[in-house]
């Protein structure tokens, strides 16, 4: 903004406030969330859930978990909310902690975008956990990650999907 604007705006403002114009300006409109959570199904609360031999397995980045993973319902419906099942092994075999950390996530890496809602994770018993809100919202490639957090350390595992 140039002297000479400047100048004109302040002089603008000196006959408001002659004018009795002493209001305090409006207070600015808050941003928007970046993300919210997405409506879901709900799911029925199961001490645990079984997931069928076509669950997909992957192991974390520092090889601390096996994830294995599937879609409630059985496909990911074309650009609507789903939930995943899923069940966090330890490779040293002790129980994921009570207060671990579990997130689930997912981007398309070639658009430069994730997803337009944040899910939300339940855990379902045991080493079982329900992702609910996830929603792919166009064709394409996708990575789904499924981060692990505990005692200070976050551990990810991530897969490849594919929508058509």
């Amino acid at each position: 903004m140039s002297r000479v604007t400047i100048l004109v705006l302040l002089a603008g403002c000196g006959v408001l406030l002659a004018s009795g114009c002493d209001r305090a300006p409006a207070p600015p409109t808050p941003a928007p969330p970046a993300q919210v959570p997405a409506p879901s199904p709900r799911l029925v609360d199961t001490p645990t859930l079984e997931l069928s031999a076509d669950a997909r397995s992957g192991t974390s980045a520092d090889g601390t978990y096996t994830v294995k993973w599937e879609v409630v319902g059985g496909a990911i419906p074309d650009a609507e909310p789903f939930a995943i099942a899923f069940a966090v092994t330890r490779k040293d075999g002790k129980p994921v902690a009570d207060d671990a950390e579990v997130l689930v996530d997912a981007e398309m890496p070639h658009h430069g975008h994730g997803m337009n809602f944040t899910p939300v994770v339940r855990r379902q018993g045991g080493d079982t956990f329900v992702g609910e809100g996830l929603l792919f919202h166009m064709p394409g490639r996708w990575i789904l990650a499924i981060d692990v957090g505990e005692d200070g350390i976050r551990e990810r595992t991530q897969w490849i999907v594919d929508v058509e």
